[in-house]
């Protein structure tokens, strides 16, 4: 896949090259370099600080002209380089741990790491497994790039996801691989009906299972995020009208989600298969199972309101 951006840092003075001097072109937008077809494959020079003019309030209104045609798509370009920055960086970092390219300069990754970008090794490995995503999504809008020629007006509603996000995701990004963390962040945003906070996307992850703990196909699994996700996405207010909805209901909302899995599990059909396959297995976790459903009712006739 082909990679146009290649910022793997975004503090200014890494931006300007040693000796460079401001371009003195007009007063208030500087000359903007034509619109080159990129052959495709072929990297795009990274923006710097110098291809801008200086923020400038100016009475202007109506259609843009064609020198603000220029500058829009150039602000675009740079929007774009900085959504696309920190993958481009955690990919950078990846290769420096793996390929122990780190040994050039420093005896460990950890040692490089903190030197060269001030992160701890916790952060980088963070960062590092999220980047896969951002690669998979700055895939799409690669290719509605590519599709749209060079018209970088063209890219400002192609998809993009925050380092944020995508590290929220990497519980299931390590148990079953990017493409699987996408779904569940699509499926989640379709049952909500729009971008959920990061509190809000942690807060669905950390009730998905882990593998070690019970491994589900990437259809269960997405499906369990779409129901966490219409859950919390409930609006469930007090007699006063105040959001009662705490992490406590949010959480009983999530043992009443298992129990309805755990409920279809249990269809008989299944479960004479399970007998004919291992009968005495089979046996004991039914009794297991009955034990269990006799508490859980007792405890909600206990709970429940007179």
């Amino acid at each position: 896949m082909s990679r146009r951006n290649s910022i793997a840092d975004l503090d200014d003075d890494d931006l300007f090259e040693e000796g460079e001097t401001p371009d003195h072109s007009p007063p208030h937008i500087p000359a903007v370099p034509e619109q080159a077809v990129i052959a495709q494959g072929r990297p795009r020079p990274a923006l710097r600080l110098a291809d801008l003019p200086e923020p400038e309030d100016v009475d202007a209104s109506g259609p843009l002209s064609a020198e603000e045609e220029d500058l829009y798509n150039l602000c675009m370009r740079g929007v774009q380089e900085f959504k696309t920055a920190w993958w481009v960086l955690g990919k950078s970092m990846a290769n420096m741990n793996s390929r122990h390219l780190y040994r050039k300069t420093h005896p460990t990754f950890e040692a490089w790491v903190k030197d060269t970008l001030g992160k701890s090794r916790a952060t980088a490995y963070e960062e590092m497994t999220a980047y896969v995503v951002g690669e998979l999504v700055s895939a799409r809008a690669d290719k509605a790039f590519e599709e749209n020629s060079n018209e970088m007006s063209a890219r400002a509603d192609t998809p993009s996801i925050s380092k944020k996000a995508a590290s929220a995701l990497n519980p299931v990004t390590q148990d079953y691989g990017a493409e699987v963390s996408v779904a569940v962040i699509e499926t989640i945003q379709d049952a909500t009906g729009k971008k959920v906070p990061v509190k809000t996307l942690t807060g669905i992850v950390q009730q998905l299972p882990r593998k070690a703990e019970e491994e589900l196909t990437p259809e269960e699994l997405t499906t369990r995020a779409h129901n966490l996700a219409a859950q919390s996405g409930q609006n469930t207010t007090d007699s006063h009208g105040n959001n009662r909805d705490s992490s406590t209901l949010v959480g009983l909302r999530h043992a009443v989600t298992r129990l309805k899995e755990a409920h279809r599990a249990l269809a008989p059909a299944k479960v004479k298969q399970a007998l004919d396959e291992a009968p005495d297995e089979t046996t004991r976790l039914l009794a297991d199972a009955k034990e269990l459903a006799i508490e859980v009712t007792n405890r909600i006739n206990r709970s429940s309101p007179a």
